[in-house]
């Protein structure tokens, strides 16, 4: 009987994650204009970089902080902080922020991070343009409707992996992927469709699409 449960969970769970697919593929079939790199290379005059978004310093702070030593960060700013307690709680599965207000505060952590932004400026703006941010493939893919070119879906689309191409002529924004080796659909299209439509992430909490 557990072995039946089991079985009919299972087919349940996978025959739900095969309707969230078809749905966001139908979503993006409608929703998408494809179109190559080439094109926009052309439209830009060969400058189609200048039209590339960034995330700001603000935005990227927490991936450049985790990207380097963090405790001497952290001590940068306040030299007595407590490096043992704080250590020992990330070795527990804690991460930097969530250990950091455990032994400091919310208000040191902002503290904390508005003094990195002043004094680490240049390396912060150095870090946000060292990353890869090129389409990775010959398809970008532009948003059909104006309602999409705004400041919180273009950082959305990035805190998600994706790059976005804003403020070409006669065209809206338009997404890109800056990666490879994984799939589009459960690395960048279902999670993006999911943000953009809470109702669904709701209908569709705890469903595995990695597959995709």
């Amino acid at each position: 009987m557990e072995n039946e449960v089991t079985y009919e969970t299972k087919q349940m769970e996978f025959e739900k994650s095969q309707t969230l697919y078809k749905e966001v593929n139908i979503w993006v079939e409608r929703n998408f204009n494809f179109i190559q790199v080439d094109v926009l290379n052309k439209y830009s005059d060969d400058n189609l970089m200048e039209y590339i978004l960034y995330p700001s310093a603000e935005e990227e702070f927490y991936e450049w902080l985790t990207s380097y030593d963090v405790v001497e960060k952290i001590k940068s700013w306040k030299e007595d902080f407590n490096e043992k307690d704080y250590l020992s709680s990330i070795h527990n599965g804690k991460s930097y922020y969530d250990a950091f207000i455990e032994i400091e505060s919310v208000a040191s952590w902002d503290e904390f991070r508005e003094f990195c932004l002043d004094e680490y400026a240049d390396d912060i703006n150095e870090f946000v343009y060292e990353q890869e941010n090129y389409p990775m493939w010959n398809t970008c893919f532009e948003f059909r409707d104006s309602f999409r070119n705004n400041y919180e879906t273009n950082l959305l689309v990035m805190k998600l992996g994706m790059g976005v191409i804003s403020g070409l002529e006669d065209f809206n924004d338009i997404i890109f992927m800056k990666s490879a080796g994984h799939s589009f659909y459960g690395s960048y299209w279902i999670p993006l469709y999911l943000e953009f439509y809470p109702d669904e992430k709701e209908k569709y909490k705890g469903v595995n699409f990695s597959q995709f």
